[in-house]
């Protein structure tokens, strides 16, 4: 593994050294809380009521952080915004708020990575990984990162890891909020949410939110033209703008103390406005989404003479997606189409402790459809479909008074997917497919507390990930499917130590720190290869590697102040068989992320000052388009009151203080300052 660590000191006691040195000195520990733009960030602990089959920390080796907004109102901010200021993960946008967000995880694609909602794979068969964009940060309680290895209780796990989100529930008793912001460039929010908790009886909850921004920002157009800056302009963004409106309805029964039923429904509406390349002002394409997901979850304690703790849980999704493009000024000619994913299964989570030991189980089945229709000649494309069974088998077994705990663990998963035989874009029949495939994943995860505060971990996995329908079976445009492809298969690795010290001095009240090497190798690798005709042919070409080293800290400096940080530094290699990417980085990925804020509490006011760099990435696989690097200075207040009986809080935050200009996908910059207010009462 260490041969590969290029970047790194150029020899392994170097490199070991440096590596003890920062984990006994220097940098964030996943194990207690951190204030990140008024949201608590932690690792030991929900922050809401646990339920079975919710994370376990205590049955965790892997490095993992929880972001828990429980009794806060996250204003106008997004879940790609959030996620992106955490040590390991960056998150790429496509421009404004609403626009098109894709997360990595230590180097793996968001392809590569799973994201789960409330135990629901919100990963598509049909590709593309997901986009955060479409998960109203309002609606979440918790946000839960599990870097490299994951936990038994998602049934897949993706190269660089897994992120979960646990939508909010009931608090105790009756009560309620409302949220209004305004922003630059017209960005608009409303809020507001209801519940009652009859405590060992029923819960109730209702939230909804509609979210709006003209995103009109200011931007160099260079006209297409980097080698004639005469014909460079500053206009405004044109055709930008969002409208999403969202609700979550969720009730819950106590049939008794150890048996509940669940039952919740989320609502996404969406409408974004997409951009020309050369900023038409009489463009009106746009990319509509409606997004249904319901759940109906059973939970069991105490069952039986062993005591089993389960979890059911039945669910069905429903989206549609449709893309206008009638003037035909963004793609190639005019297009009106319609994209629907249904999805729809059950899983069942079952844990058993022992005297000095956890068996957990996890199972799940379910049928995943995508259908696409011209509606221009009113003509379908062809549907797709996917039947799975994925599982997991998990072992935390505790020695020597729980100071150590191994946790051998096997996922495994089946597909069966087919495409319907139809008719193409020029008359010509397109044959149906049917292929089956199924992947074994061993997984083993280590924990051995050291000493009191410092704990030595350790973790090592396979993975797969199957096709999706665009891979296999393309759209039969400029792109063609390949129903042969074989799997994507990697492996991970990760060594590291967390520290949490408690001390009795005023100026320095507690230290947390961690630090973690990581590797992981991709064979396989999906890639698209283009014949002369610049038809493109999806193929198993090449492969890949990453390592990295994630630092991260906390100082709690006393009289208020609080100084985190995080660092990581991640070295990507194409290891290909085309000569013109190997040995090249991978595209989209930055080599350098760091991040350093200085946050205050006194009283009722809270305020932070933050920095956040990234820089080393490219555009394409030939490295032929730097990325410009990536420098952005926030800053925020929130004001806490309580009045008549009820808490008010007033946010303002600024962002990018210095207007740096920079594009996470090339040809779509991103906002220069930005200026939000969010004021929320509480009842």
């Amino acid at each position: 593994m260490l041969k590969d660590l290029s970047f790194f000191p150029r020899s392994a006691s170097a490199l070991f050294a440096a590596f003890i040195l920062v984990s006994g000195f220097g940098l964030a520990a996943a194990e207690s809380p951190v204030r990140l733009d008024n949201l608590v960030v932690e690792s030991s602990a929900l922050g809401d009521e646990f339920h079975t089959g919710d994370v376990d920390p205590a049955q965790l080796t892997s490095f993992a952080t929880v972001i828990n907004l429980a009794d806060i109102d996250p204003g106008i901010t997004s879940l790609g915004e959030l996620l992106g200021k955490e040590v390991g993960v960056q998150v790429r946008g496509s421009g404004g708020l609403g626009g098109y967000a894709s997360v990595s995880l230590r180097g793996a694609s968001g392809d590569q990575v799973y994201i789960y909602l409330d135990g629901v794979l919100l990963n598509d068969a049909s590709g593309g990984g997901v986009n955060l964009a479409l998960v109203p940060l309002h609606d979440l309680v918790a946000i839960e990162i599990y870097r490299g290895n994951a936990p038994v209780n998602f049934n897949r796990s993706g190269l660089g890891g897994v992120i979960n989100l646990r939508s909010r529930r009931s608090g105790s008793g009756s009560g309620g909020s409302l949220g209004f912001g305004l922003g630059s460039f017209a960005g608009k929010r409303l809020a507001a949410a209801l519940h009652h908790r009859q405590a060992g009886h029923f819960d109730l909850l209702a939230q909804a939110e509609y979210l709006g921004s003209d995103n009109d920002f200011k931007f160099d157009n260079d006209n297409g033209t980097t080698w004639n800056p005469a014909d460079d302009r500053r206009e405004k963004r044109q055709n930008n703008e969002l409208f999403r409106r969202s609700l979550l309805l969720k009730g819950g029964y106590y049939f008794s103390e150890d048996l509940r039923l669940e039952l919740s429904e989320q609502y996404l509406n969406q409408d974004r406005r997409l951009p020309t390349w050369n900023n038409s002002a009489v463009a009106d394409t746009h990319f509509q989404t409606e997004n249904h997901l319901f759940r109906a979850r059973l939970e069991a304690d105490n069952v039986s003479s062993w005591r089993l703790n389960l979890a059911s849980q039945l669910f069905y999704g429903d989206k549609e997606e449709t893309y206008n493009d009638v003037q035909g000024i963004i793609g190639l000619g005019r297009q009106h189409d319609q994209y629907q994913t249904k999805k729809y299964g059950a899983s069942l989570f079952v844990e058993w402790p022992m005297e000095g030991q956890v068996l957990s189980f996890n199972l799940e089945a379910g049928r995943e459809t995508y259908a696409t229709e011209d509606l221009l000649l009113h003509r379908p494309r062809g549907d797709s479909r996917r039947h799975y069974v994925a599982a997991a088998l998990q072992d935390s077994i505790y020695f020597f008074q729980q100071r150590l705990l191994l946790l051998p663990a096997c996922h495994y998963q089946w597909y069966d997917d087919r495409l319907e035989s139809a008719v193409g874009n020029y008359g010509s029949a397109i044959p149906g497919y049917r292929r089956r495939h199924d992947l074994i994943s061993p997984v083993f995860g280590l924990r051995y507390r050291l000493w009191g505060p410092l704990t030595l971990r350790a973790n090592w996995a396979a993975y797969g990930r199957e096709p999706s329908f665009y891979e296999l079976f393309g759209d039969r445009g400029l792109i063609v499917g390949n129903p042969d492809l074989k799997p994507e298969k990697g492996r991970n690795y990760d060594l590291g130590l967390n520290l949490d010290l408690p001390l009795n001095f005023v100026w320095l009240s507690r230290i947390e720190l961690e630090s973690a090497l990581f590797y992981s190798r991709i064979d396989d690798l999906i890639a698209r290869v283009y014949d002369a005709r610049g038809v493109g042919h999806t193929e198993n070409i090449s492969a890949a590697r990453v390592n990295g080293l994630e630092l991260r800290a906390v100082l709690n400096l006393g009289v208020g102040f609080r100084l985190l940080g995080n660092a990581t530094w991640q070295k990507s290699e194409n290891r290909g068989d085309i000569g013109a990417f190997r040995g090249r980085e991978l595209p989209g990925r930055w080599e350098e992320g760091f991040l350093v804020r200085l946050e205050n509490r006194w009283g009722r006011l809270m305020s932070y000052l933050e920095y956040q760099g990234q820089s080393g990435m490219y555009y394409d696989a030939a490295n032929l388009l730097p990325a410009s690097a990536k420098n952005l200075l926030n800053c925020g207040l929130t004001l806490t009151l309580a009045l008549s009986g009820r808490e008010w809080q007033l946010n303002l935050e600024a962002k990018n203080l210095g207007g740096d200009e920079y594009q996470d996908f090339n040809g779509y910059p991103m906002p220069e300052q930005e200026y939000f207010c969010n004021l929320s009462c509480r009842f």
